[in-house]
């Protein structure tokens, strides 16, 4: 089976972790203490752990299927595991999941920046750029997004680690007291919420037709998903260290706010804006990657030869429905809906696939036996 769009691309084992890892960590180190603490209360840190290990099935269930299926895209895998019907069915609902996480993800980049720099310039304003720079990426292919990606990642871990340092001398762990925060059962209920920001992790079923080594997916994935819910917890322990517990629901986007908190001297005078220009070029990287995905999951869904063709509708699209919600209420309420139920899409999908892939083998193994007979 030929590829769409460009067959041609290669990715590394590196490039598909760091990829993996923005898709997870993006939009969860910006949000994640504010939606979890009130769930979790103290121990919302530790429902960002539990998520993880979700998370970490997750990946070890769609590295098993791409391993199955080293060249084959999503929808084909799903046509030949089940049948063409359900296949093209399970195709739609994942690029609806890529175009949600989209929209949701558009919007609260949008405003986080406004927010915090452009309070005067118009969303749909930052919007659009957003878009364009996100479908310009998904344009050039998943080879230059991995490129940029793999550059940029290091300068971000970098700069998380200053901010950590700095960050250190004005924390004060005792509000991470008591453990067990609310209780059990309410940090297990913020552990699968924080499992949805690595179900994300799942949209790398669109690109791992692309790496080179198909021996090292199921690792490449993981290790992935467990850098990005890493740096997750290390936003939200330090929030609750800095903020209090209580003091996170008084602000809208906790991260920005420790940064913004960390002073240093003349040497990091803003930590906001340094945390913010690094953080801007992640998100667009991550709004690229499921661009990417979005659109060559509808490609292969209606035998489009070449994705290039969707970028244009689709990024008017976005761009439209992406500039709807204009409150940062709105956006809140979008993000705590797909955070209770984006998990069980991903457990579902990889899950079912897997199982597919699992029976599917052993039919072509039952048949070959049969033959060899």
């Amino acid at each position: 089976m030929a590829l769409r769009g460009n067959a041609k691309d290669e990715i590394y084992y590196t490039q598909v972790v760091v990829l993996v890892a923005v898709i997870v960590f993006s939009t969860g180190f910006l949000a994640a203490a504010r939606l979890l603490t009130p769930v979790a209360g103290t121990a919302a840190w530790i429902s960002v752990v539990l998520g993880g290990l979700v998370g970490l099935a997750i990946a070890w269930l769609v590295g098993s299927v791409s391993f199955a299926f080293p060249e084959q895209n999503l929808v084909r895998i799903a046509e030949d595991v089940f049948s063409k019907p359900i296949g093209k069915v399970i195709g739609l609902t994942f690029a609806l999941y890529c175009a949600i996480i989209l929209v949701l993800g558009t919007r609260e980049f949008v405003l986080a920046i406004s927010i915090s720099f452009l309070e005067k310039t118009p969303l749909v304003v930052t919007t659009g750029v957003f878009v364009i720079l996100a479908a310009y990426a998904a344009y050039l292919g998943i080879e230059a997004i991995a490129r940029v990606c793999f550059i940029f990642f290091g300068v971000v871990i970098a700069s998380i680690t200053i901010l950590v340092i700095f960050a250190i001398p004005v924390s004060v762990p005792a509000r991470l007291l008591p453990l067990a925060g609310k209780g059990l059962l309410p940090v297990a209920r913020g552990g699968l919420l924080a499992a949805s920001y690595a179900g994300e992790a799942i949209v790398s079923l669109a690109f791992l037709r692309h790496l080179k080594d198909k021996r090292s997916v199921s690792r490449a994935v993981g290790t992935g998903v467990a850098i990005g819910m890493g740096i997750i917890t290390l936003a939200v322990a330090f929030g609750v260290m800095m903020l209090g517990s209580g003091g996170i629901s008084q602000v809208t986007y906790p991260i920005i706010q420790t940064a913004r908190t960390v002073g240093a001297g003349e040497f990091l005078d803003r930590g906001e804006i340094l945390f913010l220009s690094l953080w801007f070029s992640v998100a667009i990287l991550k709004l690229a990657s499921v661009f990417y995905a979005a659109v060559t999951a509808i490609s292969d869904l209606f035998n489009i030869a070449n994705y290039r063709r969707l970028i244009l509708p689709f990024g008017i699209a976005l761009m439209v429905v992406s500039s709807v919600s204009e409150t940062v209420v709105e956006s809140f309420v979008g993000v705590e809906y797909f955070l209770r139920y984006g998990v069980w899409y991903a457990i579902g999908l990889s899950g079912l696939l897997a199982i597919g892939s699992y029976m599917s083998g052993r039919r072509k193994g039952g048949r070959e036996n049969g033959n060899t007979e």
